[in-house]
């Protein structure tokens, strides 16, 4: 039976019921209500007693809430679902019509005039985001054809960021609080985002392991990654000149009404780059730059590319290799071992 562009009763129920719990429910207690909403209503028919039901779907802002409702569903992040909700709404601001009506020249049309305002991979972002916004309106019944499937933007490749041997050196080398050491350290050796290390408690790290186990911003997956001997040294020493009770892995150095405060991303970030600019860096040191220098420092070791894929936490190996830096000497050794292999 084909795409009718009309929901059954029971869906529409379901995610209304999501849509309108999401802001009081974390991603697992909302899987959890999906399943029970499902285990009791499968069986049933649900009929209308007014048209309210049926009016639902020609809501734009309605329709977007229920998206991010059931995104938050799976496991996506706030930072993820924030990007949503800007691609959707600069899209329906610029095209003026119902969710239902939008053709594919509209989106073309959307995504013609973005590209002169934003970078090329930024304009694909946004083409996924619309992309898997369609595809769940379609999937779900709202729509009988998915009006973005055949529009394709590759992306580009772009310089790949990474710090070199001697930039690591500097940066390492800079004077620096007993914190700041700790956790200059500690991203070298974790390679984690910085909402990852801005969430993070000191719970999460087992010093006996030497391993840092935490859900990972991108997915509601749990991830382990690897604390070397110089960033577990530094980020003891860290922890144990706290006198606080704060369970945030790094906090402020300012104290409110006599407690640090966790330390948010936008400080993180704040830190790194200073750091950066006082190593006599020219390129901005912020937390990315440490993830792809891990990254490009594994496969110069020879790292299998899917351990780097499993500490990076990426879902794609694709996405992996867009971190890693290209090293000739690397290519050269590894071309060199397989022909003399044949």
């Amino acid at each position: 039976m084909g795409n009718t562009g009309n929901p059954d009763n029971k869906e529409l129920v379901i995610h209304s019921i999501i849509t309108a719990m999401s802001p009081s429910l974390d991603s697992e207690e909302l899987r959890h209500l999906d399943d029970i909403l499902r285990e009791k209503l499968h069986g049933m028919k649900l009929e209308e007693e007014c048209t309210e039901l049926s009016t639902w779907n020609d809501d734009n802002e309605y329709i977007v809430k229920i998206f991010l409702a059931n995104k938050k569903l799976i496991g996506c992040k706030e930072g993820s679902l924030e990007q949503y909700a800007l691609s959707l709404k600069q899209f329906f601001g610029m095209i003026d019509k119902n969710y239902r009506d939008v053709k594919k020249d509209d989106i073309k049309y959307f995504l013609a005039v973005r590209s002169g305002e934003v970078a090329h991979n930024t304009l694909a972002n946004i083409k996924t985001n619309l992309s898997s916004f369609f595809t769940f309106l379609h999937d779900e019944g709202y729509i009988p054809t998915n009006p973005i499937k055949p529009i394709k933007i590759k992306r580009v490749d772009v310089e790949n960021i990474h710090l070199t041997v001697d930039e690591e050196v500097a940066v390492r080398d800079v004077r620096k609080s007993l914190r700041d050491e700790a956790m200059i350290d500690f991203l070298f050796s974790t390679g984690v985002r910085v909402g990852e290390l801005a969430a993070m408690d000191i719970s999460n790290v087992d010093f006996v392991a030497g391993t840092v186990t935490f859900r990972g911003e991108k997915s509601d997956r749990f991830r382990t990654v690897i604390l070397d001997a110089r960033a577990k040294r530094h980020l003891a020493a860290y922890l144990n000149s706290r006198k606080d009770n704060n369970p945030a892995l790094f906090v402020t150095e300012r104290v409110y009404d006599g407690q640090p405060r966790r330390l948010k991303k936008d400080a993180i970030e704040k830190i790194t780059k200073a750091v950066g600019k006082a190593a006599g860096l020219h390129k901005v040191l912020t937390v990315h730059v440490f993830r792809r220098t891990l990254a490009t420092r594994l496969a110069d070791k020879e790292c299998p590319l899917e351990v780097v894929q499993e500490i990076l936490g990426h879902r794609s190996p694709t996405t992996t290799k867009r971190y890693i830096a290209q090293n000739q000497a690397r290519i050269r050794r590894q071309a060199v071992r397989y022909m003399d292999a044949a």
